[in-house]
């Protein structure tokens, strides 16, 4: 009787470690193409806008973060990768418990020509639930190192249609507001949805 116990007892952790829900592993995640940091960043002091309401690190609090940095003038990159952005919020949705544990961002890296009421109604025209930011180019270029997600800044340019060099990579950041790792080009909706499924639900 007691081996008999002791194979079933093997026997059930076998079946529950099989099918119970994991964190994905470090491998797996960079196979999806995201890239955990070892150690979580802070993020150092910055104020932007959101329409007329004040944009800070204290905005990254209580959920995570998923944030690009692009401009609403950009032609392809920035338009495509804002579609799989919602693409990916799409899916979560589908998910139970999922998508009121994040948010979808994009900061302005031209606030020249994107004020915040211009690139929040550019972000939203992708998700109405998403969040479109501007404000000055010194805190959004210390941001963007912060988050080592780089550009070339531009500003008061006399040519109004000028291209801008930047990151395609997309940073998350956790609900405590420190950057948590990165997602490396190129990366699908789907490959996007699968990290962070894993993530809000296993990540303290």
């Amino acid at each position: 009787i007691s081996c008999l116990a002791f194979v079933s007892m093997v026997v059930g952790l076998f079946v529950y470690s099989t099918v119970a829900e994991k964190e994905l592993t470090n491998d797996q995640y960079k196979l999806l193409k995201f890239y955990p940091l070892n150690t979580k960043r802070e993020l150092n002091s910055f104020s932007l806008s959101k329409n007329n309401e004040t944009f800070t690190e204290v905005n990254f609090l209580g959920k995570w973060d998923l944030v690009f940095l692009g401009f609403a003038s950009c032609p392809d990159m920035c338009p495509m990768t804002m579609q799989k952005m919602a693409k990916t919020s799409e899916i979560l949705s589908k998910k139970e418990g999922l998508i009121e544990k994040i948010n979808f961002v994009m900061i302005s890296i031209d606030p020249d020509r994107d004020s915040p009421n211009r690139i929040n109604e550019y972000a939203t025209a992708f998700n109405k639930s998403f969040i479109g930011v501007s404000g000055n180019i010194k805190d959004t270029y210390q941001l963007s190192l912060n988050l080592t997600l780089p550009f070339t800044p531009i500003v008061n340019s006399e040519n109004k249609d000028y291209d801008m060099d930047h990151s395609m990579n997309l940073a998350l950041i956790d609900p405590n507001g420190k950057y948590y790792g990165f997602f490396k080009t190129p990366y699908t909706p789907e490959m996007m949805a699968e990290v962070l499924e894993s993530v809000i639900k296993f990540s303290n």
